[in-house]
């Protein structure tokens, strides 16, 4: 589990080119409006407005992913991607399973 603390530590220069999520709701309490839950990708902690949005108005296995060109989140060999999931407060989910996909240099 990635925080924003922790993550994986880029052995290369590259970019972020694609990020999935596939998780499962397991709770919806009724509310209004269009209860969400947010995939945030991170670089060294800090967002990168790049991720997935996932509606979570029933219950069941959601899916969703986002492709951008190359060189539009760069990353520089040291570098932290994490991910972190959050939804709101009447949403309860498991098993989430994101991949970032990333394009290097060499």
């Amino acid at each position: 589990e990635t925080s924003e603390a922790k993550g994986y530590v880029m052995p290369r220069d590259g970019s972020i080119t694609a990020v999935s999520t596939n998780l499962e709701v397991i709770q919806v309490n009724p509310q209004t409006g269009e209860p969400q839950i947010e995939i945030i990708v991170l670089k060294n902690g800090q967002a990168i407005s790049f991720g997935n949005t996932l509606s979570a108005e029933s219950l069941g296995v959601k899916k969703d992913y986002d492709v951008q060109a190359k060189d539009t989140v760069d990353f520089r060999a040291g570098d932290v991607i994490s991910v972190v999931a959050k939804g709101d407060s009447n949403v309860a989910w498991r098993d989430v399973i994101t991949l970032i996909e990333i394009t290097t240099v060499d």
